[in-house]
Parts: structure tokens; C-alpha cells; sequence
């Protein structure tokens, strides 16, 4: 599932962050957006973002080239209410709408102001395409970006891409984000999923080169069957006997007692697990108590990045202790980073605007990043030759480096059209401390699969 990327004429482009994109109930059935969609193509000349890349426009409705001034109308769609998905993501939502309030204030995209509307979509996939025509038919934005849930992104992005409107960095990591050939108006921004529990596999044949035994603990949608189906297909090479699979649903708020006791029944050696939000926690609380009952079992664990914050995983006390997961952003819950200027300043502008100071900095740091980039995207497209469009926003998307503010030294944010769709597959492994509540890193950067992960098909 990793290997060179080959750039295919025809593809799927699907996706996920932040933590959430992961929850989609979605089947992975393709489908081709009508009008521009899947009409991109490459040329020297650049294009309004100012690379090599340029979106073709030919099949698109008129205003797409249209200058865009005084105000640029920006939409996303989050779960703002509806019960533990609300609470989950608020701060993301937090980190969004305080990075463009500054933005504006700072004036970062000069001669324009940020418009930023978030819709509720309680993220249930069903509610994301009203909302999305509320954004475009009342509204009027321009893009959208940030927008969290696979299922909520894919509910609406045959839409975008028939009508030409940016639908940017999905807080999402499915690999189908990655299909800028058939859908060229929609990108994610999370590494995606297949190359994160690559790295798992790796580390585990580092850890076990004489092979072991794995259990998988998955949430029941395609953001959990995308690490469940590229763990077992990778599984072989790395003489990892899969003894036992167990699945959650993504509305389950009960602890997977039964599915631990089957797991614990088999005492592998490593587990791979893929919950989401609460469950996290839980499911680690979960693993203590049959360890407990199981003399002699101490799996290594290895736990979505989406499961990654510190304050998540400091609800599961002792129980988290030891897990293996990835990063890409700086630890900003970690006291040895609150001198980081970045941090510094990300933490003033967010407490300056009444974000609690005991608050999920970890979280909002995914909103506040989306909204950097979106600004760095929109400043670039406005240099361009083209000024600022709907065209040139995303020509600046597909032609696109650089190094945001709450991201780790080393990793770069890339994209180079076809040939380099997704905007990271540099990430960190680390391995979490209780006692501390932080993260040791466990070597450097994996930079192997830059570039490397194959879009789906």
C-alpha cells in the first residue's frame, strides 16, 4: 500500500485530524465529480497560485475567475452541537476563528478582510450538504477548509468540484484526499492513514524482527478499516500473525469490555488501536483492567494519531502509559515548549480571546493551523499573476510549501499537484509518559514515505 506514488488518469479522492475525519460510517464506493472535475492538468507556465500545477477551468461556471475584493468569504462545517462530537471538536472551531481574527488584524492578506462562517453540521454527514448550500447559496463564501469528518467531506465534494469552489484541507487523513486527478478542488491535510500505520508496521519489525502476534481494535467506519486494511496487508512482510480483530461502533459510549476480553483471551504480543475520541481513553482503561487479570500479558500498543492529545490521553491515567503513536505538531501541553515563541504567541492570541487557560491547546492547535495555511494559500494567490480567484486559491493549494508555525522542525508542508497530493507524510514517533503527562520521542522523523504513499484507486 506504500510504494511509489504512480499518477493515475483516473482515481478517487477521499479523506480526515484532525481526529474526527476518522469517524466516517461512509462504504468506499468511488465516484466522479461532474463538470471540472477531473479535468487538471500541468503545465509549465504556472498557474494563479504560481507553480507548475494549474486547475483547468474550462468546464467550470462562470465567477470562478472572477477577482475576489473586500471581503473573502471563508466556510467550514464542524460539529458545534449534538452531544460528545461537539464537545470533542470545540476547540478546533476555537483555534480556526481566532487564527482568522488575528489574521485580519495583522492584516496578513492585504487589501481584503477574513470572513469566517462555521456551520453545525452535529457531524452527521446528512446535515453536512445543507449546510455546505447554506454557505454557498446564503452565504456566498468563496471556500471552504477545515471541515472535519470523512463522510461530511465526501457528502459534498462532488458538489465542490462539479461547481469549482476550493474545498481545502479536510480534517481528514483518509487516503482518498489524495485523488487530485478526478477531484482537483479538494485537498486534506492530515498524513494520511495507510502511511501512519506503515510506520507502525516498521517500528513493530524494528521491535519484533523475529515476528509477533497483533490484535486490532477498530472503530466500524472507513477511517478505521483504512488502518485495519493496510495493517493486514502489511502484516505478512512483517511475520505479524494477526490473532484477533475487534471492532466499536462510533456512537458507542460503552467501555469495550468484551472486545478487551477477547483481545486479552489471546495475549498478543502488539495492538494496533483505531478509536475515536472517548473511546481512547477508554479503551486503554479497558486494557489495564485485563492486564491485570492476565498475569504475564503487557502488549505494546500502538494508538491513532487522532487519539494524540495529551489531555485525551491523561484521562486514561496509568493506563496510557507506554503507548506508541505520531505527531506533526509541537506538544504545546508540554512545559519544556511554553517558551517556544510560536507557542507563545499561539497561546496569548487564544487566552486573549477568552480560550481557557486550562483549555485543549493540543486540539485547538489543529484549528489554528488550518487557518494559517488557508491564509498563507490565500496571500500566495493573491500575489499570483491571476490576483485572487476561486482558481488561483487552488492553484496556490496544488503549488504549495511551507512550514506552519505550531508544526515540528524538519516537516514542510508540500504539494505539487498530481505528483505530490498530499500536504504531509512526515511524522514523529513517540511514546507517551503518564507520569508526565508528555512524549518521549522514539528516534527522528520518518521522512520515508514522503511522497511515497499510493493514492487509492
Amino acid at each position: 500500500m506504500i510504494r511509489s506514488r504512480r499518477v493515475r488518469a483516473v482515481a478517487l479522492l477521499a479523506v480526515i485530524t484532525l481526529v474526527v475525519a476518522a469517524c466516517s460510517d461512509d462504504d468506499k464506493t468511488t465516484s466522479t465529480g461532474g463538470g471540472a472535475s477531473g479535468s487538471a492538468s500541468a503545465t509549465d507556465g504556472g498557474g494563479g497560485g504560481g507553480g507548475a500545477y494549474t486547475v483547468d477551468t474550462s468546464d467550470c461556471p462562470e465567477g470562478v475567475n472572477d477577482t475576489i475584493t473586500g471581503t473573502v468569504k471563508i466556510g467550514s462545517t464542524m460539529p458545534l452541537s449534538g452531544g460528545a462530537a461537539a464537545a470533542a471538536f470545540a476547540p478546533v472551531a476555537a483555534g480556526l476563528r481566532n487564527f482568522i481574527t488575528d489574521a485580519n488584524a495583522k492584516q496578513l492578506v492585504p487589501g481584503v478582510t477574513l470572513e469566517l462562517t462555521i456551520e453545525d453540521d452535529q457531524f452527521n454527514p446528512t446535515l453536512t450538504t445543507p449546510a455546505v448550500e447554506k454557505l454557498l447559496d446564503q452565504t456566498g463564501v468563496h471556500l471552504l477548509t477545515g471541515m472535519i469528518g470523512t463522510a461530511n467531506g465526501l457528502a459534498v465534494r462532488d458538489t465542490l468540484n462539479r461547481d469549482c469552489h476550493p474545498q481545502l484541507f479536510n480534517n481528514s487523513g483518509d487516503p482518498r484526499w489524495g485523488q487530485a486527478a478526478d477531484f482537483p478542488w479538494s485537498t486534506g491535510i492530515l498524513a494520511p492513514y495507510n502511511t501512519e500505520t506503515a510506520i507502525y508496521v516498521e517500528d513493530i519489525k524494528t521491535k519484533f524482527p523475529d515476528g509477533t502476534t497483533a490484535a486490532v481494535f477498530n472503530v466500524n467506519s472507513d477511517f478505521g478499516q483504512d488502518y485495519k486494511d493496510t495493517f493486514e496487508e502489511l502484516a505478512p512482510d512483517a511475520k505479524i500473525d494477526i490473532v484477533d480483530t475487534q471492532t466499536i461502533e462510533g456512537t458507542e459510549t460503552s467501555p469495550p469490555v468484551s472486545q478487551v476480553t477477547s483481545i486479552a483471551s489471546k495475549k498478543p504480543e502488539v495492538i494496533l488501536a483505531v478509536p475515536l475520541g472517548a473511546q481512547c481513553p477508554a479503551f486503554l482503561t479497558e486494557v489495564a483492567n485485563a492486564k491485570a487479570t492476565t498475569p504475564g500479558w503487557n502488549p505494546r500498543i500502538y494508538i491513532t494519531a487522532t487519539c494524540a492529545s495529551t489531555l485525551l490521553l491523561a484521562l486514561a491515567g496509568d493506563a496510557a502509559d507506554g503507548i506508541i503513536t505520531v505527531v506533526t505538531g509541537i506538544d504545546v501541553q508540554d512545559p519544556k515548549n511554553e517558551s517556544v515563541p510560536t507557542v507563545v504567541d499561539y497561546k496569548k492570541v487564544m487566552t486573549d480571546a477568552g480560550f481557557p487557560a486550562d483549555g485543549d491547546f493540543a486540539t485547538a492547535a489543529a484549528g489554528w493551523t488550518v487557518g494559517e495555511v488557508t491564509v498563507e494559500v490565500l496571500k500566495k494567490a493573491a500575489a499570483s499573476p491571476d490576483g485572487l480567484t476561486r482558481a488561483s486559491i487552488m492553484n496556490a493549494a496544488r503549488n504549495f510549501t511551507y512550514h506552519p508555525s505550531l508544526v515540528r522542525e524538519g516537516i514542510t508542508f508540500t504539494t505539487t499537484g498530481e505528483t505530490d497530493p498530499y500536504l504531509n507524510e512526515v511524522q514523529q514517533v513517540v511514546q507517551y509518559n503518564a507520569s508526565t503527562k508528555t512524549y518521549t520521542e522514539q528516534g527522528g522523523l520518518i521522512t520515508d514515505f514522503e511522497g511515497k504513499t499510493e493514492v487509492p484507486s
